[in-house]
Formats: structure tokens, C-alpha cells, sequence
């Protein structure tokens, strides 16, 4: 468990920052500067002439972290957005960008190993299931622990005594110290970690009950509507531009719809993102669906998670958190190693932390 943790949080901190490390990299491409003279229907077809053979699954576009670039989602293999390749488009120029390998690319593998063990979904099972235990370890630890943790002076480490003893005290007051933001973190990522799941959950449910009527239509490949389509969305919620589009034919859009997903606002409201289904073949037709709950704790989850919805005081913060879990981690792991060395010493020092945890237990 402690070198899963330290695993997680050695990465996790990696991953607060990014953003930051795949610009220094040079990971991510840049437009030039100006304003967008590329519509996004052009930009799905030089992404059609850069990829020949593909379908366009989706468009991604943050003004804010990538002016002026369209990242279209293309698959020569099937129409799901996992199986995606994802071409860079620079609107102001009217070009496609350098090929870039976000997986390939250093906070890519980072991300991977945090996300999924570099396992792919067997790996980001896997990873629930740490998360899951570490959840019934952490609140078990507060049942058990609690009680007699009150019967001590907070931050009480037992110098005198063995060295497992004191590195058990490190590891119980790193443990109360980080326990709130410890649970919050370890719930976000559990349920990040089912995030796929949900996602094909919504599709084959919600989803495709609202594109029933059109399920046995054939695929609209004419994608000419796209830029009509988005400001159709944008229309249905005040305030809020298009992050992201699934097109017709992928797996979280019917064959005749534009799935439009809208954000606005700022901080954690930013990424509670809204939804609209737009008609492709008639795009001044749309119209703005809720999500469902289980969507909206997954939405949050991500920014809870990476603490990056602050700005940078937030992230330090979030960063000291977790170089403090390191500690947790590393200290477990050491009390543990020491307890399979010295087996005399071991037990005097068990004996007598376990006399006095008795005592603090039945002591008024």
C-alpha cells in the first residue's frame, strides 16, 4: 500500500505542474500570433488531408492554454474517441501543426503511470482498487487511531525509543496531519478511475436514448455544419463557449448529432461543463441536456484531484500536500522493513507501545 501511495503522489505532484513542464518541453504546438481566419470545418479537412483514410471523431480547442490551435481527433480504426489520434491545426495560418505525441511526451508516460500503471484499463482498475483500500484504510485508521491519538500530546514523537517507534509516530502525525486532504484526493481518484466506465455507462443510456430516432440513420460525413452548429450551442447557455465536440458517428454522439460540451465561468465552476445536442443536418436546431450526477462528481473530481483549478498559490499547496504523503508513504514503508529486522527489539518496543495505547484507551 505505502509504495503504491508513494508511487501516486511522486507522479501526482509531477502532474500538478504539467501545464508548465510541456511548455518548457516544447510538447504542446503554438499558432502564430493574429485571430482565427480558419473555420473549424477547414481545420476538420486539412486534419481529413494529414490523415488519409481517418475519421474526424472530435474537436478540442482552450483559447486560454492554446490560442488559436483546433486539435481534431482522428481514427482509421473505429469512430471512439479512444482510439484517436489527435492532429494539431493552426486556425490563424490556415495549417496543420507538427505532429506531436502527447503520450509519447514526458508528463504523457507520467500520467499514464499515475492514471493506469502503464497497464492501459486493466492498469486504471487497478488503480481504483488502490484507491479503494486506501479509502477503508484511511477512515478504519481514524476509528481505530482516533480515540487514543486524543490521549496524546499532538505531535508526540517518541525520541527515546526504538527507531520504528519513533517513525510509527512520524507516520500516525503525517497521517492525522493530511487526513482530510488525504480522503479528498483518494476519493477524486477513485473516482477518476472509473471515468471510462461512466462515460461509455452515459453513452449507451442516456445518450442513446436521446439519439434513438436517428440510431439506424446512416453517419452524416459532411461536417460543413460544424461552425453553425457550435454557435447554435453556445446560444442555449448564456455566458459559456464550446470546449469540445464529438462528432456524428463517435461514441458519445448519435450519427446525426453534434455533441457540444460548454464551459464558463471561472475556478471549479469552469469545469462543470454543460451539454447540447446540435443537428447536423439542420444546425440552427439544438437544444441543452443536463448531465447526470454521477457526470457532475466526475466533472469535479479532476479539478479536486490536481488541485490546478487556483492558479499556482493552490498548486504550492497542493505540492506540499504531497511531498508531505511522501513522507507518510516512505515512513510506512521503513516501519515496516524494520519491524522484519531485530525480532527482540521488536517486541520489547511492541510491548511497550501497546501498554500504552492501552492505557490511553481506558484512562478517563
Amino acid at each position: 500500500m505505502s509504495i503504491n501511495l508513494f508511487v501516486l503522489a511522486l507522479t501526482g505532484i509531477i502532474l500538478i505542474f504539467h501545464e508548465e513542464i510541456d511548455s518548457a518541453l516544447g510538447v504542446v504546438p503554438a499558432a502564430q500570433a493574429g485571430e482565427n481566419r480558419t473555420s473549424l470545418a477547414e481545420a476538420i479537412a486539412l486534419a481529413k488531408q494529414g490523415e488519409p483514410g481517418a475519421h474526424p471523431v472530435f474537436l478540442f480547442a482552450d483559447e486560454e492554454e492554446h490560442p488559436g490551435v483546433a486539435f481534431v481527433g482522428m481514427s482509421k480504426t473505429s469512430r471512439k474517441l479512444d482510439d484517436a489520434k489527435t492532429v494539431s491545426v493552426d486556425l490563424r495560418r490556415g495549417q496543420l501543426l507538427p505532429t506531436v505525441d502527447f503520450d509519447g511526451s514526458f508528463t504523457g508516460v507520467v500520467f499514464r503511470l499515475h492514471a493506469e500503471l502503464l497497464a492501459g484499463p486493466i492498469g486504471r482498475l487497478l488503480v481504483g482498487v488502490v484507491a479503494l483500500a486506501l479509502v477503508i484504510s484511511l477512515v478504519s485508521g481514524a476509528v481505530v487511531y482516533g480515540p487514543m491519538m486524543k490521549r496524546f500530546a499532538f505531535g508526540l514523537l517518541r525520541r527515546d525509543r526504538a527507531r520504528r517507534t519513533f517513525l510509527a509516530d512520524l507516520h500516525k502525525l503525517v497521517g492525522a496531519t493530511t487526513f482530510g486532504w488525504l480522503l479528498l484526493v483518494t476519493l477524486t481518484g477513485l473516482f477518476l478511475s472509473l471515468g471510462s466506465v461512466a462515460l461509455q455507462y452515459y453513452s449507451v443510456t442516456e445518450l442513446a436514448a436521446l439519439g434513438a430516432p436517428y440510431a439506424k440513420e446512416p453517419i452524416v460525413e459532411e461536417l460543413g455544419s460544424v461552425d453553425e452548429a457550435i454557435k447554435t450551442a453556445e446560444s442555449t447557455a448564456a455566458g459559456r463557449s464550446w470546449s469540445f465536440v464529438a462528432l456524428p458517428g463517435s461514441d458519445l454522439a448519435s450519427p446525426r448529432h453534434y455533441t457540444v460540451l460548454l464551459k464558463g465561468g471561472t475556478g471549479l465552476q469552469s469545469r462543470m461543463l454543460t451539454l447540447a445536442l446540435v443537428d447536423a443536418k439542420q444546425p440552427s436546431r439544438g437544444e441543452a441536456h443536463e448531465l447526470p450526477l454521477y457526470l457532475k462528481v466526475l466533472l469535479l473530481s479532476e479539478p479536486l484531484h490536481f488541485g490546478d483549478y487556483g492558479g499556482w498559490p493552490l498548486k504550492l499547496v497542493w505540492t506540499l500536500f504531497g511531498v508531505t504523503t511522501l513522507v507518510l508513504s516512505a515512513s510506512g514503508v521503513w516501519v515496516f522493513a524494520s519491524g522484519r529486522g531485530d525480532r527482540r527489539a521488536r517486541k520489547r518496543s511492541q510491548v511497550i507501545d501497546d501498554a500504552e495505547e492501552r492505557a490511553a484507551l481506558s484512562s478517563p
